[in-house]
């Protein structure tokens, strides 16, 4: 179950900061070396201010059997706090995705949804393919 936090401190401090969320159109799918990680037309496209634009795959379309939850943990003051993962099969290998289980109010969107990190996975609209 995810929860909100309240409001995020980030927007206090950066009243200009912007998030908008909104549905990524098309079918989206991540993948690594050929290995289907997530596949979903229910994805969200996250885009923030200082930052690429990042598409969140709702958790029931990511493969979870092929990740594995590390130690990492970050906090944002604008979403909240992340927990990461791994693959499954990289024993010990670089975080690839994370998520946000519990979010600030203004980002509730993307509570429990998972991100992957666009330098170590394949992220793509394959609505045409």
């Amino acid at each position: 179950m995810t929860d909100s936090r309240g409001p995020a401190p980030g927007f206090k401090r950066y009243p200009d900061y912007r998030i908008d969320i909104g549905s990524a159109s098309g079918r989206w799918q991540a993948r690594l070396g050929g290995q289907l990680l997530a596949d979903s037309e229910h994805a969200l496209l996250l885009d923030e201010s200082r930052h690429a634009r990042v598409v969140y795959f709702p958790r029931d379309d990511v493969a979870e059997d092929r990740l594995v939850a590390t130690d990492s943990k970050t906090t944002c003051p604008f979403k909240g706090e992340a927990s990461y993962f791994r693959r499954a099969d990289d024993e010990g290998g670089e975080d690839i995705a994370w998520t946000y289980p519990e979010t600030f109010d203004e980002v509730a969107d993307i509570a429990g949804f998972v991100a992957f990190y666009a330098n170590r996975v394949t992220v793509t609209d394959s609505s045409n393919d």
